[in-house]
């Protein structure tokens, strides 16, 4: 744990060193004043989704080539430059990551649930700011793993693209395409990944506009572990084609 926390602090401040708060603060504070002040959002569940997908914004932008770039600059052998194994290195990244976007998802969600003049209970938007978090944590958990296996445009590109398609329900898809298994497929998809569908589930759930979905919280809480799992493990392998060549 302690290598993890370790690995995090120097990856907070390398994004630090590259500008990250700078270029994702600007953004990030140019929507909120759009929604919170130019044309505030509609209603708590519009707020936290928007909220949601800000701080989707900053973990894109602050895992860009964050494991991809040490690659392809022959920084990978960790045994001379990070003796701490290669699972740790990856959590301290994923935790840096994770707590870039959480800051981003507390602050956002204030201000947007504050310009939306939601009255929503405290448990309520507890529920619905921890299905949040666990979320950005997931996606961020995907870009590290996606970081250790792809350059930064192709991790970027994969990132957009689940986000985006993530959006699409399963039922517009299955009509779509004209075949009614594809809905089962891309719904079991959805739930497998840190999807903008899944969230909006969750998000409807926790403010009591929609069914309870356990199955989906707790393979939201499992992906961490997995993605990073598949992040160490590629990791290694490039470390030892590093020692081989």
């Amino acid at each position: 744990m302690t290598a993890c926390l370790l690995e995090s602090l120097v990856t907070a401040r390398r994004l630090a060193r590259r500008r990250v708060p700078l270029g994702v603060g600007l953004p990030v504070a140019l929507a909120l004043l759009y929604a919170g002040v130019v044309r505030p959002v509609d209603g708590s569940r519009a707020a936290l989704s928007a909220a949601t997908a800000l701080a989707s914004l900053v973990v894109l932008v602050a895992s860009a080539g964050l494991v991809a770039d040490d690659r392809s600059r022959g920084r990978l052998a960790m045994t001379a430059t990070h003796p701490a194994p290669p699972a740790a290195w990856v959590v301290g990244r994923w935790l840096a990551v994770s707590a870039f976007g959480a800051a981003a998802l507390g602050a956002s969600s204030a201000i947007l649930l504050a310009a939306a003049h939601a009255r929503v209970a405290a448990a309520v938007v507890a529920a619905s700011e921890l299905f949040a978090l666990a979320h950005v944590a997931a996606l961020a958990s995907v870009a590290v793993a996606l970081s250790c296996a792809a350059g930064p445009t192709a991790q970027v590109l994969l990132l957009l693209g689940l986000w985006v398609a993530g959006a699409l329900p399963p039922e517009s898809a299955g009509a779509l395409a004209g075949a009614v298994w594809l809905t089962g497929l891309v719904r079991a998809l959805w739930t497998a990944l840190p999807s903008a569908w899944t969230l909006g589930r969750l998000l409807d759930w926790a403010l009591g506009a929609g069914a309870a979905a356990p199955v989906a919280v707790l393979v939201l809480a499992l992906q961490p572990a997995l993605w990073l799992s598949a992040g160490a493990r590629r990791l290694a392998r490039s470390e030892l084609a590093v020692r081989d060549g």
